[in-house]
């Protein structure tokens, strides 16, 4: 059962950057950008610890990106099971419109805002549609 008072990790995937976001009881806020480099699982793994975080939600698209993700969920779970004394719950949620309606309120934004890296935003608007939907 979802409690509204347990912190959640979102995910944003790419080949680069990996967006992250936490929630704060049913809000969702962006928290970080770390680089998709050998140490992310580490990385991931540190946060969790401090923010005590119960549940992991990977934003799944429906593009090309969608078999990358995949595979890197597949291995942050393998992660879990196999090195971490904790073990988070891992869920997936469509996040295929979520840079797209980042891009889209930054339009009004100054330019240096619009061409900053997004993909904290992107895993705070889906981390925010699954609270919404889930409390």
């Amino acid at each position: 059962m979802n409690n509204p008072e347990d912190s959640i990790l979102a995910i944003d995937f790419g080949t680069v950057r990996i967006g992250l976001a936490i929630s704060r009881y049913i809000l969702a806020e962006p928290l970080e950008i770390i680089y998709n480099d050998e140490s992310k699982f580490q990385k991931i793994k540190e946060i969790c610890a401090t923010h005590n975080i119960k549940k992991i939600i990977v934003g799944l698209s429906e593009n090309e990106m969608a078999r990358m993700t995949q595979v890197f969920a597949a291995e942050l779970e393998a992660e879990i099971k196999s090195e971490w004394e904790y073990k988070p719950d891992l869920e997936y949620v469509d996040e295929t419109l979520s840079s797209h309606s980042v891009h889209e309120r930054l339009k009004s934004a100054k330019k240096s805002k619009r061409n900053a890296n997004i993909d904290h935003y992107a895993a705070s608007v889906f981390l925010q549609d699954w609270l919404d939907e889930n409390f």
